[in-house]
């Protein structure tokens, strides 16, 4: 009797089919291991920057995600511009750096991650490296621009494109734009959040770059004489002040130079009373950025912002 004899015609069939299987398994391992991994586009980190004990000189950076099926080139790219800013290298839970390796994983072990490596020679840019402007720009709060947070402390503004706008411009901009109320940006301006870029319109090439500033502390250029009161204030029901809406929930109060957070606390209760807008006079209301400012009163004005 001969061994396939002791198999019924089910049981070899059965056998036939884990042998494909194991083959699949084991013979095709280490096609399925480089198939995992994901190269993705050139980011390019605009100065001398670093995370933790990691360096990133500037220039253009190759990225690879780890796993394909478990992390995509847009979400690596937009971790990697998050923990751009985060200069101390402490990492959200449960991301970790590997800086021998520039490998960052969700978990030390983890196959969930990607790690970047620096790009020798010119990659595809043309017109030299950008140049930051002299001076840098004091955030004083935690703050941000609609859903775009924007940490407490210096940042370096890097003026960008063919047309570039003026430091001067790029500086302005930056400050009103922190007075967004919803980050709907005045047109045509558009940020893009992955970058920290502000452009001219979603395909221009033309704005300013912010990036948070490290190493030796420059002479300050000064971001204006504003102070974020202490406590928030609560607007207990979905409430309008003429086209400012205003969904319920706690509210920060920041002043101008001339006004106290009591007097402004005050004058926000007040003017919550005005759901047509009508203001008493002098004052006046600028929707698009909450502020709520006394015509001819130099720097006597306070904005609202939901606090998140």
């Amino acid at each position: 009797m001969t061994l396939l004899a002791k198999y019924s015609k089910s049981s070899l069939a059965i056998l036939l089919a884990a042998g494909v299987l194991a083959a699949l398994l084991f013979g095709s391992g280490v096609r399925q291991a480089d198939a995992a991994t994901l190269s993705c586009p050139t980011f390019r980190v605009l100065h001398n920057d670093r995370i933790g004990k990691l360096n990133l000189p500037k220039g253009s950076y190759s990225m690879t995600v780890l796993n394909g099926s478990k992390l995509s080139c847009a979400q690596s790219s937009k971790l990697f511009a998050k923990f751009l800013q985060d200069w101390d290298g402490v990492l959200p839970a449960p991301w970790v750096l590997n800086a021998n390796t520039a490998t960052f994983t969700r978990g030390r072990g983890s196959d969930v991650g990607f790690r970047v490596s620096k790009i020798t020679g010119t990659v595809g840019t043309t017109g030299g490296t950008p140049s930051s402007c002299p001076g840098y720009f004091t955030v004083v709060h935690n703050d941000s621009i609609g859903s775009f947070k924007v940490p407490r402390g210096p940042y370096r503004i890097t003026p960008v494109g063919p047309s570039k706008p003026s430091c001067t411009t790029a500086f302005n901009r930056f400050r009103e734009f922190l007075y967004d109320y919803d980050g709907v940006l005045p047109k045509p301006w558009y940020l893009n959040r992955q970058t920290a870029t502000f452009t001219l319109g979603k395909t221009s090439p033309n704005g300013f770059a912010i990036n948070p500033y490290y190493g030796p502390t420059p002479k300050p250029t000064p971001s204006g004489k504003a102070v974020r009161c202490p406590a928030t204030f609560r607007v207990l029901n979905n409430d309008r002040i003429g086209a400012l809406r205003l969904p319920k929930g706690p509210y920060y109060i920041t002043v101008g130079r001339s006004l106290k957070c009591p007097a402004s606390t005050s004058l926000f209760a007040q003017f919550l009373q005005r759901p047509d807008g009508n203001l008493p006079q002098p004052w006046r209301l600028n929707a698009s950025a909450a502020t709520f400012w006394k015509a001819g009163g130099p720097g006597v004005w306070f904005r609202v912002q939901q606090a998140n």
